[in-house]
Formats: C-alpha cells, sequence, structure tokens
C-alpha cells in the first residue's frame, strides 16, 4: 500500500510551545496575525487522521471560508469524500472533519467530537450557553479536548477561560500569558515584521492597540477596581520574611462549599507580603494554617464572623489574641469593596503578582439587580475569594493607620 505524505504549515515557536504544553481545555488569547488557523490546524488534523472526528467552530459562516479552504486543500490527498454545503470531509482513515457557525447556539449539538477548535471565541454571543448545552457534551463520547483561540474582547465566557487557565487548581485547563491580564502579542509571530506593528501602534487608538495588537484584556466599563496593574510589583510573587518591629494585618476569607479558603497579610504601608490559596482541607488544618500565619507575622487577623457562633472563627480567637469578626451584609460588604478600590485606586496598595488574585480583581463587576440595585460581584462561575481576603487585609490596614471604620 503505497504511503501518503501531508505537508502541514509549520508552527513558529510559541505555536509549537503551544502544541507541546496543551492540556485538555486550551485558553489561547493572541493578537491579530499571531497564526490561529496554523495552530488549528495542526491540533485537529492529527486526531482526524488516527479515524476519530473532530470540529471548527467559528462566530458567523464567513468566518469559515479561509479555513475550510485550507483544510480542504491540506487534506486532499487523504479524502474519501468532502461535502461543500455541509462543509464536512470525510478521510480515508474514518476520521471526519466538520465546520460549523456559532450563528446557531446548538450547532453540532448531535456530534461526537475526538477535539474541537473555537475560532474568536471571544466574538461569539452566547458563547458560555454554546459551550455548555453544545459543545462540550460533544467531547463526553471520547473523553475529548477543546482549544479556545482569540483576540481578547472584554470580561466574557473567554476571559473566565484564561482566567481558569492560570489557576493551579483547574488541572485540565490551560492558557499562555506574557503578563497581567495579557496573552499572546501578535510579535509572537516571527513573520509579522515588527515595523509593520509599530504602525499601528501610531496610528491606531492606544486601547485599540492594547486589544487587538497586545492581546491585552481590556477594564469594563462595569468593573470595580481601576489602576489593578499598576498596583501589582511585577514578578514579585513570594512571600516575605517578617520585619521586626512591624505591623501586619491578616485578612481570611474562609472556604464556603465549593470556593477556597485565601489567606492575605499586608504590612502597615499597604505592601502585600503573603497569599495563600488553598481548598479541600478540613477546618482542624485551615485554622493550623491561619494561627501559623498569624502567629510568623504576629499579625492582628480580620475574618469572616457572620455566623453566630461560626466555629473556625471562634477557634481562631480562642487560640490567637488578636482577631477581629467582620459581619457580612449587602451595606457592610458595599463598605468594605469601596475601601478596597479607593486604596488601589490611589496607589496606596503594592500586591503582589498572583494571577489568581489579579484576575478576580479585574473580573469583579457591578450588576443591577431585579429591584434596579447596584451590587458588587465576581462574575458567575467565579471566584472572589482572593478579592474578600485582601479587603479584610485593606480593612484591618487602614484601621491600623488611624482611620475610623465603620463597624457594622
Amino acid at each position: 500500500m503505497p504511503t501518503l505524505t501531508l505537508v502541514l504549515p509549520r508552527p513558529h515557536p510559541v505555536q509549537r510551545r503551544i502544541l507541546a504544553e496543551a492540556k485538555r481545555f486550551n485558553v489561547v488569547p493572541c493578537g491579530r496575525r499571531f497564526g490561529k488557523t496554523t495552530l488549528g490546524i495542526n491540533r485537529l488534523i492529527g486526531p482526524a487522521l488516527e479515524g476519530y472526528p473532530v470540529a471548527w467552530f467559528s462566530p458567523r459562516f464567513k468566518y469559515l471560508t479561509e479555513v475550510w479552504r485550507d483544510f480542504r486543500r491540506l487534506l486532499l490527498p487523504v479524502t474519501a469524500h468532502k461535502n461543500e454545503q455541509d462543509r464536512r470531509i470525510e478521510l480515508i482513515t474514518g476520521g471526519v472533519v466538520e465546520f460549523w457557525s456559532l450563528e446557531d447556539p446548538d450547532a453540532g449539538r448531535s456530534r461526537k467530537y475526538r477535539r474541537v477548535v473555537v475560532d474568536e471565541a471571544a466574538m461569539i454571543r452566547n458563547l458560555e450557553d454554546a459551550w455548555n448545552n453544545a459543545i462540550r457534551p460533544t467531547l463526553t463520547d471520547f473523553k475529548g479536548d477543546a482549544d479556545l483561540y482569540s483576540t481578547p474582547k472584554g470580561r466574557n465566557f473567554f476571559w473566565k477561560g484564561f482566567v481558569r487557565g492560570q489557576d493551579p487548581f483547574e488541572p485540565e485547563w490551560a492558557t499562555w500569558t506574557t503578563g497581567n491580564n495579557t496573552g499572546l502579542p501578535t510579535t509572537s509571530n516571527p513573520y509579522i515584521d515588527p515595523a509593520e506593528v509599530e504602525a499601528a501602534r501610531n496610528g491606531l487608538p492606544e486601547r485599540v492597540f492594547r486589544q487587538e495588537y497586545l492581546a491585552e484584556f481590556l477594564d469594563d466599563a462595569g468593573g470595580v477596581f481601576r489602576k489593578v496593574s499598576e498596583a501589582i510589583d511585577a514578578g514579585r510573587c513570594l512571600p516575605e520574611e517578617p520585619v521586626p518591629h512591624a505591623t501586619y494585618c491578616l485578612g481570611v476569607d474562609l472556604a464556603r462549599v465549593h470556593d477556597f479558603t485565601v489567606l492575605v497579610v499586608l504590612d502597615a504601608t499597604g505592601r502585600q507580603v503573603y497569599h495563600e490559596r488553598f481548598n479541600q482541607i478540613s477546618w482542624e488544618r485551615q485554622i493550623n494554617t491561619i494561627l501559623e500565619v498569624a502567629k510568623r507575622y504576629k499579625a492582628h487577623v480580620w475574618m469572616d464572623s457572620t455566623g453566630v457562633g461560626d466555629p473556625p472563627f471562634e477557634a481562631v480567637r480562642r487560640a490567637w489574641p488578636r482577631v477581629s469578626g467582620f459581619q457580612f451584609t449587602n451595606s457592610s460588604k458595599e463598605g468594605l469593596i469601596d475601601n478596597l478600590a479607593m486604596q488601589i485606586e490611589q496607589g496606596k496598595l503594592r500586591l503582589m503578582d498572583v494571577p489568581e488574585q489579579t484576575s478576580e480583581l479585574l473580573a469583579y463587576q457591578y450588576e443591577l439587580t431585579p429591584s434596579r440595585n447596584v451590587r458588587m460581584n465576581a462574575p458567575e462561575g467565579m471566584h472572589d475569594d482572593c478579592v474578600i481576603s485582601l479587603a479584610l487585609a485593606t480593612w484591618g490596614m487602614t484601621s491600623a493607620n488611624g482611620r475610623k471604620l465603620k463597624m457594622f
């Protein structure tokens, strides 16, 4: 039997890194002309040649024209049948490549796939619904995987995937970033002339350039915290040893159900010196960890005391003399978050470079309730444990600096 050879587009170094490091669910935020099609072709053709069904999803049909042409040309030597109308290629190996427009959020609903690529994911309206109700279930039979590629477009489901990809507690998710809240810039593609990128920088509004070429997730109008990036000391991510005679405040947000327990320590100048995040451990171990950190920094502890006789709070208070409780109500939470927002915006905090904390701060948003009241929360499906622990530490820090804060 003759041997057939397929010549695939050669990935550039950053694409090769993604191919090598890919996990089950991969979120690739990238600037214009990064080479998403080349990456997606290399990801899909392998399992298709092994006999599996795979699929490419795009926001609209017009986005499928070029990629359909590329796949059709590359797979011609191993194509058994192709259907132009349905945009379906059947291979002699038994594999199938299908192409879908997510103008219909139920696209692909009845299929089963080994791998899918979702192109321009941030541009897809109701992507979260399409993912939950159609795309993700298609991966069940083969325990398949998925890639989401896009230039960022605000705080949507693609952003949530970017956040999950940076979370060590989400081992099935991966993403690639060049810094705080930024994906892979156009210049990651060595075949793009840097002078052309500089010309775009000079000819476009700054916000547009940052999003489209630097692949930066920009703050939405509904974001609660401003100047977050300016407050972060890039690369400073390790705990710092306590300084003798310094004053420290430890903010603790305790895990509730599927959340995380987060510990944050600030000194009296507003410098963050400690961050720890964990879940799925016993109350006893959580309490011991809180006490160990409190004793290490000789810190005043601020933690949630909303529940009457809350066991963790009472246990910490019995074992450590400097503990204050914060009772959460709608009003008190608003004051807590407003204080944190003000301290960040006024440049009074220096934060550690912790991706989970940064992501939560940037995602935290205002929302309008059905009764037309405004409240502040993490977006649906995201955590706010880092925000709350940092806010509690900041509350304690501003109290230590002599500001009289209203207690609720």
